[in-house]
């Protein structure tokens, strides 16, 4: 009986550890741009369980024990995951909307956005302001198919400043008001004076926050902050970077005039969201002290939805000023990160890869591709000890993850092939899984 019940537990084991085995997949006849190099060159990728275990210029050998699933590149190109530096997963309805809208029902679209990004090809987003942090928990967990998410959890905004969305007949909170409309959904942080930003970018840092993300100047999609408006004292940013940095991260902040700009650098920020009345010599700061742009244009061409006259101007003199700053951005040697900050809907985020076509007026194909893959993750990689994914991203190279795409078309002479992902995409791997898989159809 002994003999039999060894003999038992020793299958269940060893069918248990088959089961576990990581899954080999080969991809083979692909042109292949790793995140890094100008030209694409032909080769193949090996894939074992959620990384890249090989890459090869040309044919691969592979070990017969491993027995991979074979898929033919034909030719496609095959690039790392697109990876998107700005993006707000909880906005999936407007701000009216939100006001007392169902949490079940708000958790649907959160659930249906994220996988609506994935299959547009972005493995990984950084989320930079908006209580997701149960939408990141069940994608790590399989329980729904979505990127990969960097959150900054609830945004630092001074009274009056950008994330201070309360009604103009609102009471403050210190005088007896209740909480703001942002606060209550966890969305922002009103904080004023350093203790009370200390307090809030440890709370935010206390939950799971990737990095910590604060309101220094005026925006366009609130009401009572003209976008020349600096936001926060240099004690108050100082006190976030300090907190930030104690705990082995780093602090972006919203901005758009260069005052503000250089005032956040000087306090040691890290990243600057948005940036476009910066002028020449912040831009040249900002190279000097290695501090990364991540700006969005796709945004600003059509007003989200609930957009007021009030803020109507604002995204009017944001549209005038793209294109002499992006031509500065050009110039200059600013690490410039892919971020689209498509809000209010999940219509809006339909239009998250036509950001790449937008580029493409004052960068290159390849460029661009690279600031969506390679340099974002260089970004991502700032959150340092609190890295929730602290493998390699954004490239094709032995120990990265395996996140990859396999496009049908050639986006590198031609950008516009991306803006139609259900068409272009014909593999999405993320972690080794695949999520499509239209390779056959050649």
């Amino acid at each position: 009986m002994g003999k039999w019940l060894l003999t038992i537990v020793t299958a269940l084991w060893a069918a248990a550890a088959f089961a576990t085995e990581p899954a080999a997949i080969l991809i083979r006849h692909a042109l292949i741009f790793d995140g890094h190099v100008d030209t694409p060159y032909a080769g193949e990728v090996l894939v074992v369980g959620t990384l890249i275990r090989r890459v090869s210029h040309g044919a691969m050998p592979v070990e017969p024990s491993l027995h991979p699933e074979v898929i033919d590149a034909g030719g496609r190109l095959l690039t790392p995951g697109f990876i998107d530096a700005h993006v707000h997963m909880g906005s999936v309805l407007t701000s009216g909307e939100m006001a007392g809208a169902d949490p079940a029902y708000v958790a649907a679209l959160e659930f249906k956005g994220a996988q609506a990004a994935l299959m547009r090809g972005f493995t990984t987003q950084r989320d930079t302001g908006g209580a997701i942090w149960g939408l990141k928990r069940a994608i790590d967990e399989g329980l729904v198919p979505g990127p990969r998410v960097y959150l900054a959890g609830a945004v630092l905004s001074q009274t009056g400043g950008h994330g201070d969305d309360r009604a103009y007949e609102d009471v403050h909170k210190r005088l007896g008001g209740p909480l703001s409309p942002a606060e209550r959904r966890g969305e922002a942080v009103l904080a004023d004076g350093v203790p009370e930003v200390l307090a809030a970018a440890r709370e935010q840092l206390r939950k799971g926050a990737s990095f910590i993300k604060v309101m220094a100047s005026g925006g366009a999609g609130s009401e009572y902050d003209p976008l020349d408006v600096s936001e926060y004292t240099s004690e108050e940013l100082r006190a976030a970077v300090e907190v930030a940095a104690g705990f082995g991260t780093y602090v972006t902040v919203h901005s758009y005039n260069a005052t503000s700009t250089r005032r956040a650098i000087e306090a040691g920020v890290r990243c600057i969201e948005h940036g476009h009345l910066v002028d020449a010599a912040t831009l040249r700061l900002m190279a000097e002290r290695d501090v990364f742009l991540s700006t969005n244009l796709v945004v600003y061409e059509i007003a989200p939805p609930g957009t007021t006259p009030r803020q109507m101007p604002k995204f009017a003199q944001i549209q005038a000023a793209i294109d002499p700053m992006m031509k500065l951005v050009r110039a200059s040697h600013v690490k410039l990160a892919f971020g689209t900050d498509l809000v209010s809907g999940l219509e809006p985020q339909t239009r998250q890869n036509h950001e790449f076509v937008l580029r493409g007026k004052w960068f290159t194909p390849v460029e661009v591709l690279k600031q969506a893959t390679s340099v974002n993750a260089e970004l991502l990689a700032r959150s340092g000890a609190r890295n929730p994914y602290p493998g390699k991203l954004g490239v094709i190279e032995e120990g990265a993850y395996a996140d990859l795409l396999l496009i049908d078309g050639d986006p590198l002479q031609d950008l516009s092939v991306l803006e139609h992902p259900e068409a272009s995409l014909a593999l999405i791997m993320k972690d080794g899984r695949i999520y499509r898989d239209n390779t056959a159809q050649h």
